[in-house]
């Protein structure tokens, strides 16, 4: 597949899609990737993959802003029926809280993922993964909430107490694919599927009648690497999610600046759109085994007359750690002549 056709696809993407409603996300997928794709787990190269990323949103709108935290680990763990074949596997916590309640959504995952490549060169690389985990709902603060009962009969109000004994639980499934090819030394590109959600999960509130459905989620992505010169790499990359009615669409163009000869050092940079909702800005840094970065959200919806165009505060890290094994000498005893 030629670099030209993988740009036109981009393009495709991004003006052939509408975003209608708006879902839980990251700006800058690079320090999340196994809440992307379970299919990436393992996918590196090195002993392990540790990374985090915490996202603050809506602060000049609300109180309480929208806060997204989540940290992982993953690691290729052991070669599968050949030296062409390996099993990875990870584990991920998140914690996503808003509101003067602190209503709160946090769990942990489970995550495994066998690579199967496709020629000797590891050139070409299909994953198949699986994710499985625990997820916890309730409020943090319900001691916040005044309810019209309780202001005007002076005594304990009934909703104060049922938001105060909420506390539901889930288990959930999720799959995903990956494929990623070399097309030369420099240029490359990766594309995936995911579904979350798989077990349809639901919860109720204090046991009423009334149920809360998880709807499945469909991600879809494709993220290139293009060489455009010695000391200077673009990396477009589309990403589209739907859960329900709702449909998220964004794409970015990134960079990557080589400061150093030896290549320990880079400098990133780029801009994105979230269809209908924000521009991206885009800044970060490489150092070493070392990845920083930051992102911006400038809110262009009808939302920005409450918000003041502020949106989302994105912070991540990455840290690639490999581990050589010390090979083992068999001792040789030299006999002297005698």
């Amino acid at each position: 597949m030629k670099l030209s056709r993988i740009i036109i696809c981009l393009c495709i993407c991004a003006f052939g899609t509408l975003l209608t409603a708006q879902d839980l996300h990251f700006t800058n997928y690079n320090f999340a990737p196994l809440h992307l794709n379970p299919a990436k787990t393992g996918g590196f190269n090195g002993s392990y993959r540790v990374g985090g990323t915490y996202r603050d949103q809506f602060r000049t709108f609300i109180n309480e802003a929208y806060q997204s935290a989540g940290l992982w680990i993953d690691s290729p763990i052991i070669f599968g029926f050949n030296e062409k074949q390996w099993i990875g596997a990870g584990a991920s916590l998140f914690n996503d809280q808003v509101g003067d309640l602190g209503f709160g959504t946090r769990g942990v995952n489970l995550n495994a993922a066998y690579h199967f490549s496709l020629d000797d060169k590891y050139e070409k690389v299909f994953a198949i993964g699986a994710q499985y985990g625990m997820t916890q709902r309730g409020f943090g603060t319900p001691e916040n909430a005044q309810f019209a009962d309780g202001l005007t009969a002076g005594g304990p109000s009934a909703d104060q107490a049922k938001i105060t004994d909420f506390n539901e639980s889930y288990s959930d499934l999720n799959v995903g694919v990956n494929f990623k090819q070399k097309l030369s030394k420099t240029n490359s590109y990766e594309f995936g599927v995911a579904m979350y959600h798989l077990l349809a999960p639901r919860f109720f509130f204090n046991s009423s009648s009334f149920v809360n459905r998880i709807e499945r989620r469909l991600n879809v992505y494709l993220e290139t690497k293009m060489q455009a010169g010695k000391r200077f790499q673009l990396n477009p990359a589309v990403y589209y999610s739907l859960m329900g009615q709702a449909q998220i669409l964004q794409i970015q163009l990134n960079s990557k600046t080589l400061l150093t000869k030896k290549g320990s050092t880079l400098l990133t940079a780029g801009l994105g759109y979230r269809l209908n909702d924000a521009f991206q800005i885009l800044l970060g840094a490489i150092y070493k085994q070392w990845e920083f970065g930051l992102s911006y959200d400038m809110t262009v919806s009808t939302a920005s007359e409450y918000t003041r165009s502020v949106g989302g505060l994105e912070l991540g890290v990455k840290r690639y750690i490999t581990k050589f094994k010390k090979p083992k000498v068999e001792p040789i005893l030299i006999c002297p002549r005698s």
